[in-house]
């Protein structure tokens, strides 16, 4: 047997940190995953919008739906279906909106911002088919959760118009405007139907006046608009 036979033996390395029990490494790696999970679905979430935006409606289906079946959270439901609606809208499919919609609303989500524009949104499709009717509670509902937003002044004075109430409809479309001036469509609205029925004039004589200050409030809306955007421009030059 040779005299000169050499061994190497690892010596063990002492671990880092502080030794922990069996529950504590559990909480850490469950907060981990936890982490990792939100990240996750933050990512897929604004994959979803980036498709949306550049017209690929059906990618960005797929990944609400992906995060749709990773969920029990009704409200997080709630969410994804507001915004499969608006994806249909912006291709102009309404009747697969109000179908998200409608499915919405069976969950009841507490987000009162989510619950406004589930409402909103579908009296907006109910009355693009003339279903002025049925829009109306929808964007009452709506304006009830938020006074201050605009959209469903606009959409209820849509609703109210087409169903003969001209005066009631041309009031709230001035609402529309002075909850948001930066929004020129409830003004178009507005000057449109004034142009049409004459009641409204005999209703509400300064009627005129009150479109001359929207028109003033949209058209300075409209400069700090312009001006934002020119700042946003010359930053990205620079």
């Amino acid at each position: 047997m040779p005299d000169d036979l050499s061994f190497r033996i690892p010596i063990p390395k002492e671990p880092k940190g502080k030794p922990v029990s069996v529950e504590e490494a559990e909480k850490i790696l469950l907060e981990k995953l936890k982490k990792c999970e939100h990240e996750l679905e933050n990512t897929i979430w604004d994959l979803a919008i980036l498709y949306s935006r550049i017209g690929r409606q059906d990618v960005a289906m797929n990944y609400i739906n992906r995060l749709m079946a990773n969920t029990d959270d009704p409200e997080k439901k709630a969410h994804y279906f507001l915004n499969m609606g608006q994806f249909m809208e912006q291709i102009h499919n309404y009747e697969a909106a109000i179908t998200f919609y409608i499915q919405a609303f069976s969950l009841e989500p507490v987000n009162s911002a989510v619950w406004y524009f589930i409402n909103n949104n579908l009296g907006y499709c109910l009355n693009y088919f003339g279903r002025h009717t049925e829009s109306e509670p929808y964007c009452r509902a709506a304006i009830m959760i938020d006074p201050r937003k605009h959209n469903a002044y606009k959409n209820l004075g849509i609703s109210l118009e087409g169903q003969g109430q001209y005066t009631e409809a041309a009031k709230l479309y001035i609402k529309a405007v002075q909850a948001n001036a930066a929004d020129p469509r409830a003004l178009k609205h507005l000057e449109e139907l004034v142009e049409k029925q004459n009641e409204v004039t005999a209703d509400i004589p300064d009627i005129q006046a009150q479109i001359e200050k929207c028109r003033e409030a949209v058209n300075i809306a409209r400069k700090i608009q312009r001006g934002f955007a020119d700042k946003l421009n010359r930053r990205a030059k620079d």
